[in-house]
């Protein structure tokens, strides 16, 4: 299962509000009804409906990442160089306002997205990416790529000569603060500050691989929140949660072992401490932590789980038939589907004050499988459906729910 998932997640790289959503049957789609502007690959191969809460067809986009960003969706759609790793990344938006589906860039010889860091600042949105074969014995580069999707623009700038594939970002008092493990012979840990008014790059931490490894970086309220993993060679590694400023000072810290330890026990699977300490060391594609103490974690592992670290109780503990969703806005967990057949009702919580809560939604009746759940700064939440798996073998919908 395992595998399945971590396939899921690369092709589709990844609610503020618990409003039902309810999407009416949608039809086949043609040609017409795709709106372009400034379009070079033309028709979509693999065409997926967006549709408003309601089930009414806002457009067609082609299958591909797809994240909700404010206004409409982001995505990608990746097309891998014959015989190599990797390909040529289009980028695009489809603007719920106009119902245009328009290109903003692409990226040649790209080795591999961080879906999962898309982060939205200011209007613009951002990601990680490395471009060359992260598996080849040569650096590749990690490159910052900035999307203006009013202006149909895209930048790129480079983060590190040194890149990593699972590099980290979030966004706090105006910047990004970008984690990536240095691949050169020093093998360092580093933070980078980009400030967008000027442009410009700070290095602002730097920690020895031989002694911590970070795992994520989340925002707070006046800074940043740290994810590290601490290396006691002979002993139990400690995982800690530390708090910076906005001047990149460290606050506090505070371990998370025992709570995360004991929430991923819980997860099916998991055959005791030792199983679940390894857990703790995988790299993690989400961390997030409200209000100081509620914790929601997802590894590449098998781990999705929410904690309350003031209690040290586990909120929610799930396998990786669950994800957790992506997007700049408050996460959810949900149930990934595969069979028609095994579906009975759709499975999206939302944690809020430290209660877990279901979101109602009702899928298309042709299309009950959840595939991805993504949802924008704003609150505004995009769930990918299809009426397969994988989906690129049948036909899909997005159906977007506006913030209430």
């Amino acid at each position: 299962m395992l595998k399945r998932i971590t396939a899921l997640f690369l092709v589709f790289v990844f609610l503020s509000a618990a409003a039902g959503c309810t999407v009416n049957n949608v039809s086949d789609t043609t040609e017409a009804d795709f709106a372009t502007d400034d379009v070079p690959q033309g028709s979509p191969e693999n065409p997926v409906t967006v549709t408003d809460g309601s089930g009414a067809r806002l457009g067609v986009i082609n299958n591909g990442a797809y994240t909700a960003v404010d206004g409409g969706i982001f995505y990608s759609v990746f097309t891998i160089s014959e015989g190599l790793h990797t390909g040529t990344a289009e980028y695009r938006f489809f603007s719920l306002k106009n119902k245009t589906d328009v290109f903003l860039g692409k990226l040649e010889e790209q080795g591999y997205e961080a879906g999962f860091a898309r982060t939205e600042l200011d209007g613009t949105v951002y990601t990680l990416a490395v471009r060359g074969d992260p598996a080849g014995s040569a650096a590749v580069p990690l490159l910052l790529l900035a999307f203006d999707t009013v202006n149909k623009t895209m930048k790129t700038y480079t983060v590190s000569e040194y890149g990593f594939p699972y590099a980290a970002m979030t966004s706090s008092c105006g910047k990004l603060y970008i984690m990536n493990h240095e691949t050169d012979k020093e093998k360092s840990e580093k933070i980078y500050e980009f400030d967008p008014a000027g442009e410009t790059f700070r290095e602002v931490l730097t920690f020895s691989s031989s002694t911590d490894s970070l795992r994520s970086v989340c925002a707070a309220d006046n800074g940043f929140y740290l994810l590290r993993l601490k290396l006691n060679n002979g002993g139990e590694n400690e995982l800690y949660v530390d708090l910076y400023d906005e001047k990149c000072v460290r606050i506090s810290e505070q371990s998370v072992t025992e709570a995360l330890v004991n929430a991923i026990n819980e997860v099916r699977g998991i055959t005791g401490r030792r199983d679940a300490l390894n857990e703790t060391g995988m790299n993690v594609s989400r961390f997030c932590l409200t209000d100081g103490r509620y914790m929601i974690y997802e590894n590449f592992g098998l781990s999705r789980v929410a904690v309350d670290l003031k209690t040290k109780e586990t909120i929610i503990a799930k396998d990786d038939n669950y994800s957790v969703s992506k997007g700049s806005g408050a996460p959810v967990i949900y149930r990934i589907d595969f069979d028609p057949d095994d579906v009975l009702e759709p499975e999206i919580y939302l944690i809020e004050n430290g209660e877990l809560k279901s979101v109602p939604f009702t899928p298309d009746a042709a299309h009950k499988l959840i595939q991805n759940v993504t949802v924008s700064r704003d609150g505004t939440r995009a769930v990918f459906t299809s009426d397969v798996f994988p989906p690129e073998r049948g036909t899909g919908v997005i159906s977007v729910c506006p913030s209430k």
